[in-house]
């Protein structure tokens, strides 16, 4: 699915996304859990929903912005939130604000689920990459990402909306 489709709706919304990830990839949402694709057993599957933005924008928020596919299945999946999610935590963060991102796109429900084995990596960034953060070195940023560099780069050349 391509943002486009939502080109008009999202003139009116401030979409929250750290700079220099802006990406067109839907997210999938098994069971109440963010997984990854490689991670269904397709034989286990009961039932598939795709959401389109606005309503997925709507329901989830800035994740939701390129639309999310909705997973029934018999499944079960490990899971954490963002706040339990591991990063390189060092006593310069202890005491900060934390603002968490998945796939760049800001985290608005704390509790949020995501499967242990969806997450590829994370990215602890300055505050001064998120322009709705202070500067004051008082937030740190963490980016969760369920999407590889490789399938970024992918999406990054194949995105044709630009966001304001």
């Amino acid at each position: 699915m391509t943002p486009a489709i939502c080109e008009d709706y999202f003139k009116s919304v401030k979409v929250h996304v750290i700079k220099g990830t802006r990406h067109c990839r839907s997210i999938l949402i098994a069971n109440g859990v963010v997984i990854r694709t490689e991670e269904i057993n397709p034989s286990l599957l009961q039932h598939i929903n795709v959401i389109k933005c606005p309503d997925s924008y709507k329901t989830y928020g800035d994740i939701g912005t390129n639309g999310v596919i909705l997973e029934e299945t018999k499944q079960t999946f490990d899971f954490i939130i963002p706040s339990q999610v591991n990063f390189k935590k060092t006593s310069a963060f202890l005491n900060k604000k934390k603002i968490y991102f998945l796939n760049g796109f800001l985290i608005t429900n704390d509790s949020l689920r995501i499967s242990k084995n969806a997450i590829t990596r994370t990215e602890v960034l300055k505050a001064k990459n998120y322009s709705e953060a202070s500067n004051n070195d008082s937030t740190v940023l963490i980016n969760i990402w369920t999407l590889t560099k490789k399938e970024v780069r992918k999406s990054l050349r194949n995105c044709q909306q630009s966001y304001d």
